[in-house]
């Protein structure tokens, strides 16, 4: 009887026999694809997950990262100005010193000079440049008209005033200059009539 065991074929060869030549094997075996690349889209599903995890983790150590230096280049901005100001204040001080001390108004000259010398220092430095306005062509993004001149001997909206300077970092207007212009007075009379004055 061990001899009729030992030659009958196990359990799982008949079933492969029977199932490879059959269509119910071949189900079994596209099942077993179906399965297998359900199985590697779950794996990559979960690699992509992960991955999405760590690039979220990322930026957000980034952004806080980033957020951390606008504080410390905005505080370190600040801290110049103030310095800077400082610096004008103390050459107020002295100015003034020098005017209580002072007999005759040109110690009050000295003194104000030396704030503009000052103040002149500080623009240089941040290569603050004036914008050029008298005798140049009004332009409103670089002027503010707040008047008009008549004058018959100069071409329209030529600056023949300025109230205000405006200054400028390269192209960046900081502040624009406040002028007056010119206009012929024909051109004004004819306005009038116009308008029925």
């Amino acid at each position: 009887m061990n001899e009729k065991t030992n030659n009958e074929p196990k359990t799982e060869d008949v079933f492969k026999e029977a199932t490879e030549g059959s269509p119910a094997g071949k189900k079994l075996s596209e099942l077993d694809i179906l399965k297998q690349s359900v199985d590697e889209q779950k794996k990559k599903a979960q690699d992509y997950y992960e991955q999405l995890l760590r690039l979220k983790a990322d930026f957000e150590n980034y952004r806080k990262r980033s957020d951390a230096e606008k504080r410390e280049h905005f505080e370190d901005g600040k801290n110049s100005i103030i310095t800077e100001l400082i610096d004008v204040f103390e050459t107020v001080k002295l100015a003034k010193g020098m005017m209580e001390k002072a007999t005759n108004g040109e110690s009050v000259q000295q003194g104000l000079h030396l704030i503009e010398k000052k103040l002149a220092e500080i623009l240089k430095l941040h290569e603050v440049t004036a914008i050029v306005s008298v005798g140049e062509k009004y332009n409103p993004l670089l002027h503010e008209v707040v008047g008009v001149v008549e004058n018959d001997g100069i071409e329209d909206d030529i600056i023949v005033e300025e109230i205000k300077a405006g200054y400028k970092i390269d192209d960046k207007i900081l502040k624009p200059a406040i002028v007056k212009i010119a206009k012929k007075k024909e051109i004004k009379k004819n306005n009038d009539i116009a308008e029925g004055k």
